[in-house]
């Protein structure tokens, strides 16, 4: 079953999974890309399996950077405008080179509508995937409710995903709707953002969100000082006198957001492949500490969706069989965390940042790049005339094995076995207004259900 046109097998060739390319070592910072793994499950069902219900959790499609990161880029550009002299070696192009938007304020934090990688044709394209593979799913005469965080980016997203699914007519017709949740402190406990009403994660500044970005700096002092001085040094741009960590990473980041634009970067060939690897390792670390396993709230904040979702696969497809929800990629690190999919018992909770763990299982790159999504289907099989429920868990349409669940057809798990999960995870990581401080009625998430007509 058709989920993306260069998908050919799981049982790929040392060398052709070997090959190198820059997309898998941007770090969600460069457009979609499939999550293959050498000896992975195939992503069709089980022959004696159907697929009778399917949750997708969607970070938003390819977007410029976000006003903060854009700013850092803008700065260090026109640092290198105004030199009197021409830069060299492998910063040459940069003396014709122009930033990949001419209205800054405009694009910034936006979609991206232009390329082979442009956000817009991404959403619409998977949602294609999706009626593609989902089709037999579609309900008849009753409306499909989507939901997507309050963000335009993310509202964007959903709405060219709806069109790919729906046809461009979804919402005139009435088969689809867009519910926008709030991405404020006052939803508590039924919020798509946990990140905005977990208190005690904005609050805490060792431990909560601000822990991704010191531990990043940390690692960032480690590598970036070496491939300052070669640019300025070796290269001849001692013009320059310096460049700040923040400048190199900026330099690394225009590299996958110009590819995201205009298709290509001249500034991925800027750095060696294992500039890249480090790179990758940096923004594998900002997103462990900030809101993964190196975060001692992410699990109970990727909990609340988990539970929801968990109720929904329970009763099954009487309650609809489409959920589709659209979010950041801070959203999905913690349901990530919370079903331990990479759990690493030789790292977690402490990835290393003096230098490459590079045996590490938590890789950003190919679990949360731009449009990046988890998806949970509800498998029917028959058996020796018997019929029993599984899940199975699927990232960037590859199929990722439950830890300790994965006896099922397909690397899939129980259902009863999978509900039973979610329970203890709750044990484990406490109640989400305890652990949080958040105030208000712990109703979880209300909003996870389909329209009854």
């Amino acid at each position: 079953m058709w989920f993306h046109p260069e998908r050919l097998s799981s049982t790929l060739s040392p060398r052709e999974f070997q090959e190198w390319s820059v997309l898998h070592h941007l770090g969600g910072n460069g457009p979609w890309i499939q999550k293959v793994t050498p000896g992975s499950p195939e992503n069709s069902p089980h022959e004696h399996c159907s697929v009778e219900q399917v949750h997708l959790l969607s970070r938003h499609s390819e977007r410029y950077p976000t006003n903060s990161a854009g700013q850092r880029h803008l700065a260090l550009v026109k640092r290198l405008k105004e030199l009197e002299a021409p830069l060299n070696g492998s910063l040459a192009f940069v003396n014709k080179w122009t930033y990949f938007t001419q209205d800054p304020q405009q694009d910034f934090d936006q979609l991206t509508s232009t390329g082979p990688y442009a956000g817009t044709l991404g959403s619409f394209t998977t949602g294609t995937r999706f009626r593609t593979r989902y089709g037999h799913l579609l309900p008849k005469n009753r409306k499909t409710r989507i939901w997507a965080s309050d963000s335009q980016r993310v509202i964007d997203t959903a709405r060219y995903f709806a069109a790919g699914v729906f046809g461009l007519d979804w919402e005139q017709s009435g088969k689809a709707e867009v519910q926008v949740i709030p991405e404020t402190l006052d939803q508590h406990t039924d919020t798509l953002t946990p990140g905005d009403t977990c208190v005690q994660f904005i609050e805490d500044t060792v431990l909560g969100h601000d822990y991704g970005k010191n531990m990043l700096a940390a690692f960032q002092n480690a590598y970036i000082p070496s491939i300052a001085r070669r640019l300025l040094h070796k290269e001849g741009n001692t013009v320059l006198e310096s460049f700040s960590n923040l400048e190199v990473y900026s330099m690394q980041e225009m590299c996958g957001f110009e590819t995201i634009v205009r298709g290509s970067s001249p500034w991925c060939g800027v750095f060696t492949t294992e500039d890249w690897d480090h790179f990758e390792y940096a923004r594998d670390i900002l997103h462990y500490y900030r809101a993964g396993p190196g975060n001692k709230y992410a699990a109970v904040m990727g909990w609340l969706w988990l539970h929801a979702t968990g109720q929904l696969l329970k009763a099954g497809p009487k309650n609809g069989t489409m959920f589709f929800s659209f979010v950041h990629d801070g959203d999905i690190a913690p349901v990530i965390t919370a079903l331990d999919l990479f759990q690493d018992a030789k790292y977690d909770p402490n990835l290393p940042v003096t230098h490459i763990a590079k045996d590490r299982k938590w890789r950003v790159s190919t679990v949360m790049p731009m449009g990046g999504r988890l998806t949970l289907e509800r498998l029917r099989c028959t058996s020796n005339s018997s019929e029993e429920a599984f899940v199975r868990i699927n990232i960037n349409d590859g199929v990722i094995p439950l830890p300790d669940c994965d006896s099922g057809p397909g690397k899939s798990c129980p259902l009863d076995q999978f509900i039973r999960i979610i329970h203890e995870k709750k044990v484990q990581v406490g109640e989400f207004v305890d652990v949080c401080g958040t105030s208000g009625i712990d109703t979880g998430i209300t909003f996870l259900r389909q329209p009854d007509n």
